[in-house]
């Protein structure tokens, strides 16, 4: 089934209600079925505020989702847990505004971040089944362990998504990792990142695209706040996966 997909592409770069606002606005201007917004998009890294979810954060995304009828993927938000542990969470909410699907960040960033000693890891590899196709859930670091990719095709995914905040020092990796997980994998591929400087050390690189299960670019951003859209049918991984049958080819190493 073809469906429309858009990547909101923005910094958090203010207050987390400066940045909800923002992020609200931007997802304000498209009509895609599937909406993503990057990682740490309301917190940013200030890794003491956290949230439980359901929350704050969450509820005004569901009424936004049940408003345009959209899937939204909350890139991830710092999530709060009832024994006070804290995770990197994506959250995947469906057209009714309901939680579909929750993934907290298993690789979690230990070069030059607080993330991996601020932080607990999540365990469990998510994939969602929707009518638009099966969505895998990854954020950022993930995206260097093709494993958890090939768990996931594995577990059924036909759209591989990953929210971020990658830094321009490193975007080259962005893209050619990118551009590998849909090849290897025969799936789209969606990237969302961040852009600004949140601190003064950091610069993040944007360039999300909208990867075809050829690995072929079908949409990027440049460097400034953008909405991203393309136009994927997850027919074109079944006809891919049945003409180029390299996933039956697998042999356990």
């Amino acid at each position: 089934m073809a469906c429309k997909l858009a990547c909101v592409q923005m910094g958090a770069l203010g207050t987390r209600a400066d940045n909800v606002d923002r992020a609200v606005a931007l997802v304000g201007e498209t009509d895609a079925n599937i909406i993503i917004l990057p990682e740490l998009f309301a917190h940013c890294r200030d890794f003491k505020v956290g949230e439980p979810i359901p929350g704050p954060t969450s509820e005004i995304f569901a009424q936004l989702a049940r408003e345009k009828n959209s899937y939204i993927v909350m890139g991830s938000v710092l999530e709060r847990a009832e024994d006070g542990q804290m995770y990197n969470t994506s959250v995947l909410i469906d057209t009714r505004g309901a939680i579909r699907a929750r993934y907290r960040k298993i690789h979690l960033f230990s070069y030059r971040s607080k993330e991996k000693r601020s932080l607990t890891s999540g365990t469990d590899v998510v994939v969602a089944s929707t009518e638009l196709g099966a969505i895998g859930l990854s954020i950022c670091y993930d995206l260097r362990f093709p494993e958890l990719y090939r768990s996931l095709v594995l577990k059924g995914a036909q759209i591989l998504v990953c929210p971020a905040a990658w830094p321009s020092s490193r975007l080259a990796h962005w893209n050619a990792l990118s551009k590998a997980r849909a090849i290897e994998n025969q799936c789209y591929f969606v990237g969302c990142n961040q852009v600004g400087t949140p601190v003064p050390t950091m610069t993040l690189g944007g360039g999300s695209m909208i990867t075809d299960p050829w690995g072929e670019i079908m949409v990027a951003a440049g460097d400034a706040e953008a909405v991203i859209t393309a136009t994927i049918d997850v027919a074109a991984v079944n006809k891919i996966r049945k003409e180029c049958a390299f996933l039956d080819d697998i042999v356990p190493v």
